[in-house]
């Protein structure tokens, strides 16, 4: 149990907002340039990449 103020984190709402706009920005210039299959591969390891350090977080 936490006591006195508790602040919220504000740094990760502008951070994902402005991943979210380039990300949307660069999915749709790359869209008619890859093929499927290929921008699936793209998004897939870039989830595995910003997803692997939270595993590693959890089972340490």
């Amino acid at each position: 149990m936490s006591t006195g103020d508790v602040a919220p984190d504000w740094w990760p709402g502008p951070a994902c907002g402005t991943g979210g706009l380039i990300g949307g920005y660069l999915g749709a210039r790359l869209r008619p340039r890859l093929p499927e299959r290929a921008l699936r591969l793209l998004i897939g390891a870039l989830a595995a990449a910003l997803g692997a350090p939270y595993a590693v977080q959890i089972l340490n």
